[in-house]
């Protein structure tokens, strides 16, 4: 629209004649939309009961008050028809977003305004928003005596339920929603809450298929975007929150939202919430110490976020992954040993270290001396090193950082390095004997291929649609292996044996079945999937596991995740770059993001030699 047109229009003078609107069987029965109080088209039949328009193309004359004006962030306004002019249908949307080009009007929420435009689809095909565009007419009728009613959300959306009956339109959630992602809250000012509670990855708690597709279904039913309602990136501020997060105050996922009211978008392939009022926000609590696990000897599983420590004396920067420069380096260091000294852990099996081998200036060995300072006087850390270059060739390893005092070594490490597992870590194991009563156990950390890449994916490693995501077919191959190696070449199937590490599957996919299969049984509950160790574009499963063998099985005490990473906000990393002030505000060197998976432990009471045979 013109700045002339809107300015005729705001003022009541004529904008010429308006093509009247002929529907079947209506007849022309629509003034034209400069005649305030005139006949208007009602906003639930441009909506219908379907996504897409029935009018579609169409001009027509809307008579509507406006519930959300957003000209200044997202072009447009969001009107709803007046209570006397709703249709008294469940299934259609009473509101509708116009799109205002050009200069903006002077509106105010609760403004009657009368518009005349085409009916248009906005956004990607299959999820677009049901718009008024390319205005003719547009004015300012006066206000209205109060803003249409909010249509009630009591409940998860099921079955034949969508939001998109209630698009465009006041919405009032009145059950308690669940934070399940708040990654973008910095960048976009983004919120994903759910009806339902935390929603766990399909495959996670149902097997992968048809069940794995309902579920998923279900989560993203009951899931909705709290959005500040402005594309820029880096928001200064948020309308519906009265202060960013804090070290102190974090927003974890898990946080409850007590209800909101506001206005329902689908924008970017997503419905999203623009809220009328500060959000009333119950935060998750965090854990200040590990959970109790019982056992006599205590070990860890941590993927510890490409811990990269350039050429280990100061400099070497950029590497590959992790830490940008030394500054970065310290702050992630800090940020690790904290967590670490925490789980006072006699065996760590670690993840995602730099593969610099084992000098005095590889990244393990300085992760081991450092954790050693840091810990009290009983403990006497040391890493896990071989008489080898690397292990494997992928700029990441697994490795060990363990306790002398009480554990000790028993014969050489040995290692798979397999074709079988290629675009996977080589697997690492070892030996162990407890001090104090002579038991033993056999380590083995392992980090298997993800789920990423799947652009590099062969046919059989494509996503299948089955909830298992790209590569399980080499996620599966290295299983096999793996269980192949430990029973055929090291002979040690049938000895206490724990599997530890990254498996980058679900506790229903493919590779932890068929480890199962094969006598390696999780040492977590199935029906309870609180040991989550990994948070996923809003969804809670277990990326981390302990496998045990039939004869380390009895030894396991217990076990559980350390809740201090895939709760957390990303911002409270040791990283900075491209970040708000504020963002970077989040950083504290204690446990939280250390990583972005959680620490799992597993408590084991060791039998003596002597007890086992």
């Amino acid at each position: 629209m013109t700045f002339r047109t809107l300015l005729w229009a705001a003022t009541g003078l004529a904008l010429g004649a308006c093509d009247s609107i002929d529907l079947p069987g209506n007849g022309n029965d629509f003034d034209p939309a400069d005649q305030c109080g005139g006949r208007a088209m009602p906003i639930s039949r441009i909506q219908g009961y379907y996504p897409t328009s029935p009018l579609l193309g169409r001009s027509v004359v809307v008579d509507a008050v406006v519930i959300g004006d957003y000209s200044k962030t997202l072009g447009g306004i969001f009107i709803q028809d007046q209570q006397a002019d709703r249709d008294g249908d469940l299934s259609t949307s009473e509101g509708l977003f116009v799109a205002v080009d050009g200069p903006q009007p002077r509106l105010a929420v609760g403004d009657v305004i009368r518009a005349e435009g085409l009916v248009a689809e906005l956004g990607p095909q299959g999820n677009t928003v049901t718009a008024l565009t390319a205005l003719t007419s547009f004015r300012v009728c006066g206000q209205a005596e109060a803003l249409p009613l909010p249509a009630i959300v009591e409940q998860a959306l099921l079955g034949d339920e969508s939001w998109e009956r209630y698009e465009g339109m006041r919405v009032s959630i009145e059950t308690p929603l669940t934070v399940v992602d708040q990654s973008e809250l910095y960048r976009q000012g983004l919120l994903t809450a759910s009806l339902s509670g935390r929603q766990f990855t399909p495959t996670e708690v149902v097997l992968p298929g048809e069940a794995a597709r309902l579920h998923q279904a279900v989560n993203d039913a009951a899931r909705i975007v709290i959005d500040d309602g402005d594309l820029a990136e880096r928001p200064e501020s948020l309308n519906y929150m009265k202060r960013w997060p804090r070290p102190e105050r974090p927003l974890r996922i898990g946080s409850r939202i007590a209800s909101v009211l506001g206005v329902l978008d689908q924008r970017q392939g997503e419905y999203r919430l623009y809220p009328e009022d500060e959000l009333n926000i119950e935060q998750a609590p965090r854990t200040t110490r590990p959970p109790d696990v019982d056992g006599e000897l205590r070990v860890v599983a941590f993927n510890v976020l490409n811990y990269f420590n350039g050429d280990g004396q100061g400099a070497g920067f950029p590497t590959p992954r992790g830490a940008a420069d030394g500054a970065a380096l310290k702050r992630q260091q800090d940020k690790l040993i904290a967590a670490m000294r925490a789980l006072d852990a006699e065996l760590y099996a670690l993840v995602e270290l730099e593969n610099d081998g084992y000098g005095e200036d590889s990244a393990i060995v300085q992760l081991a001396a450092a954790l050693d300072r840091a810990s009290p006087r009983k403990r006497d850390y040391v890493a896990l090193t071989l008489d080898a270059e690397r292990l494997g060739v992928d700029d990441i390893t697994v490795g060990m950082i363990y306790d002398r005092k009480r554990l000790q070594p028993e014969g050489e490490a040995a290692v798979l390095d397999s074709e079988a597992l290629r675009n996977s870590r080589p697997v690492l194991a070892q030996r162990f004997v407890e001090a104090r009563n002579g038991g033993a156990f056999h380590a083995a950390v392992l980090h298997f291929k993800s789920k990423g890449g799947c652009q590099e994916a062969n046919q059989l490693n494509r996503d299948q649609n089955d909830g298992q995501g790209c590569h399980n077919a080499t996620r599966v191959k290295a299983a096999a292996a793996l269980a192949d190696w430990l029973q055929n070449d090291l002979q040690i199937g049938d000895q206490a044996v724990l599997l530890l590490g990254d498996f980058n599957a679900y506790a229903k996919e493919d590779p932890i079945r068929l480890l199962a299969e094969r006598g390696y049984r999780r040492m977590a509950e199935d029906e309870d999937p609180s040991d989550y160790s990994f948070n996923w574009r809003g969804q809670s499963g277990s990326l981390d596991h302990a496998l045990a063998s039939a004869a380390m099985q009895e030894q396991v005490a217990g076990s559980a995740a350390w809740h201090i990473n895939a709760d957390e906000l990303i911002e409270a990393d040791y990283r900075s770059d491209g970040r708000s002030r504020d963002a970077r505000r989040m950083y504290k060197a204690d446990p939280y993001r250390s990583s972005d998976h959680d620490p799992l432990i597993i408590g084991l009471d060791l039998q003596a030699e002597a007890d086992t045979e």
